[in-house]
């Protein structure tokens, strides 16, 4: 999600969600979540894609990667 997202590549919300094999409100839970450390993500219905509006970078450190992973297992596993 943060790469398509840098990249400005997502397409249109759903479109996004299924690339990430989510439905489109477990896309808006995980938005909130970076959010919730700094990012700010916008929609543009023009370019149709979400993109950063401030600078925003993602490290990949055990602890961004553990607790990504454990909210994906976690909400995937809801869904079936």
């Amino acid at each position: 999600m943060y790469q398509l997202v840098k990249q400005r590549r997502t397409g249109s919300p759903i479109e996004f969600a299924k690339k990430l094999r989510i439905s489109r409100s477990q896309l808006y839970n995980v938005k909130e979540e970076l959010e919730d450390y700094g990012a700010v993500i916008k929609y543009s219905r023009k370019q149709k894609t979400f993109y950063y509006e401030n600078p925003f970078e993602l490290t990949e450190t055990g602890f961004w990667k553990k607790e990504i992973e454990d909210f994906f297992k976690k909400n995937l596993s809801v869904q079936g």
